[in-house]
């Protein structure tokens, strides 16, 4: 027989790990070129903490012979299952960006999942929303930093002038994180908790608030103002009640509220912002943009509705889409470059087809029941809580920029499924239960392993770019990293490109135009169209580099820089 773990012991596991994941692990920075995923460095430890609390959750389950699950906990199984069979049917010509989009989805069930083995109570997530709200208040106060004295953060984190970039190194991804801080904020001030919380934990509510606020409209972030403002209504109207109770705190908050946004939005710096936003609108910029990459996405999903085109083919099949669409519509606004179209749910339609989006509907159905079995209350302030995050991912990709984004949501999840669950009793054997217990301590030293050979790999990279380290041994360490491979090679391949031709050497310059056009057929980065273009100039096949400029052309109508050479083309035909 097994003995239960303590709880003080394994309460206190999950609350310190989900501190540091919130609070201290977006502190981490090292130089980095930007971009997503494990590219922005944040990321890695974010990845490392919550591949202990898996771990430590694995264990737990091994340790105790029980197994505590939400209600309908099939539901949010079913998306990953369903993802990895509509890869299997598809295919995908990317098996590594294949992978790590199944470790991202699995990783973040799992997570969800192993919130409910520690039995975290209602005083102990509340107290988890004021680190979180203290993280949003910290974030905010980095941004106010880049914008008044960016020369003191410089040796720590990177500064593009005087714009607030925040720890996530982008203006909305950290607009929707301090929008959700400030939601958080108003939900506690509703909670009975809040008059006997201490003067330094109400104040930093208050604090979080007005600096958020300041930060969100100098930046005149559209989607930050927008989720904030929709939260802050449905919190009003589900929570007005409690609120009322707490009248002074409450009006001490808005005052805050509006003491941060006046001056953030009557800034030169907010006014301009947000009016230049506002007039592309009014002009149908931006709207034609989005209206045409829907129609794109359309045009995708009808050519394969089922199953998709495959995950992580989603660049490829988009290029040749959007080069077909800008030639039957000529006047087309179009954005010159795109890895994403803007859009969580398309994005999953795209690729997966709609047997992943149903995956997804499941699991969405399965929070919309559990919100209404909270009743209009509780649920609405939920419902309050997922805005910010969740209306931001049907407009960009802060999931995949920022992984604190997808664990923050996954954990505002768990507040609201962590009401009804289900407690099984297991009967493993003695082998099956050291085997579970290895299995999750093995897990955490590989995954850690691995993270930690990704900082090394990402650091060289950035000094082989910076630096300009030309010797490729220099990248070994990303040749040898899963994550970083592929770009490495790119790298390397391009400097073979590079040095071949400035020492005259055509057969290497032969050897690479035929990894490039493979690569290109696989995975068609701008970039590499460039290299391809090159190396076909210097062995003077005029054809192959008429050829490559004109499927360039075709895959990025809007890409000046493509349309010039290609009139070269048309001259000399």
């Amino acid at each position: 027989m097994q003995r239960p773990m303590p709880t003080y012991n394994k309460s206190t596991y999950c609350k310190l790990l989900l501190i540091a994941l919130f609070l201290l692990a977006p502190l981490y920075f090292q130089p980095n070129l930007g971009g997503t995923g494990l590219d922005l460095t944040y990321n890695i430890p974010v990845w490392a903490i919550a591949s202990f609390l898996i771990g430590g959750g694995l264990y737990l389950i091994a340790a105790t012979q029980r197994f505590i699950r939400p209600m309908h906990a099939w539901a949010f199984l079913a998306f990953p299952v369903v993802i990895l069979l509509s890869g299997i049917i598809t295919g995908s010509s990317q098996p590594i960006p294949w992978l790590f989009r199944q470790i991202y989805v699995v990783g973040g069930i799992l997570f969800l999942l192993t919130l409910f083995q520690f039995n975290i109570k209602q005083n102990q997530a509340e107290r988890l929303l004021y680190v979180i709200a203290v993280s949003a208040l910290v974030s905010a106060l980095i941004a106010i930093t880049q914008i008044h004295s960016p020369e003191l953060i410089q040796g720590w984190l990177v500064t593009v002038g005087n714009i607030p970039i925040g720890l996530f190194q982008q203006v909305n991804v950290l607009s929707s994180y301090l929008a959700t801080g400030i939601i958080i904020s108003f939900y506690l001030i509703s909670r009975p908790s809040i008059t006997s919380a201490s003067l330094a934990a109400k104040a930093s509510l208050i604090a979080c608030i007005g600096s958020s606020a300041f930060i969100i409209t100098y930046i005149g972030s559209r989607v930050g103002i927008l989720s904030a403002a929709i939260g802050l209504i449905i919190i009003l109207i589900s929570r007005q009640q409690q609120l009322k109770k707490r009248s002074a705190l409450a009006l001490i908050a808005f005052l805050s509220l509006a003491g941060g946004a006046i001056p953030g939005g009557t800034t030169k710096e907010g006014f301009k912002n947000l009016s230049q936003k506002t007039t592309e609108v009014a002009k149908g910029v931006n709207s034609s943009y989005r209206v045409n990459m829907y129609a794109v996405a359309l045009e995708l999903i009808a050519q394969k509705p089922v199953f998709g085109h495959g995950i992580g083919n989603f660049q490829r099949v988009w290029g040749l889409q959007n080069g077909d669409y800008y030639q039957r519509n000529p006047s087309a606004k179009l954005p010159p470059y795109v890895t994403h179209p803007h859009n969580e749910l398309v994005y999953w339609l795209i690729e997966g087809g709609i047997v992943s989006f149903a995956g997804i509907i499941i699991a969405l159905g399965a929070i919309v029941l559990a919100l209404i079995r909270c009743g209009p209350q509780r649920g609405g302030g939920y419902v309050a809580l997922l805005t910010p995050i969740t209306l931001h991912a049907q407009v960009e990709l802060p999931f995949y920029i920022s992984s604190l984004h997808w664990f923050l949501w996954l954990f505002l999840v768990f507040l609201i499924l962590r009401h009804r669950i289900t407690i099984s009793t297991l009967s493993l054997s003695l082998s099956a239960t050291r085997l579970i217990k290895v299995t999750a301590i093995l897990s955490c030293i590989g995954s850690s392993y691995f993270l930690i050979h990704s900082a090394r790999a990402q650091s060289d990279i950035y000094a082989y770019l910076t630096k300009k380290e030309s010797s490729t041994p220099y990248l070994q360490v990303a040749l040898n990293n899963l994550y970083f491979k592929s770009y490495a090679e790119q790298l390397a391949m391009r400097n073979l490109l590079h040095s071949s031709i400035q020492n005259k050497k055509p057969d290497k310059v032969h050897y690479f135009a035929q990894w490039a056009e493979q690569q290109i057929s696989i995975n068609p980065e701008l970039k590499l169209f460039e290299d391809l273009i090159n190396a076909y100039t210097f062995l003077e096949l005029e054809k192959e580099r008429c050829k490559t400029i004109n499927t360039g052309t075709m895959m990025y109508p809007m890409n000046q820089p493509l349309k010039k050479i290609a009139l070269t083309c048309k001259e000399s035909s």
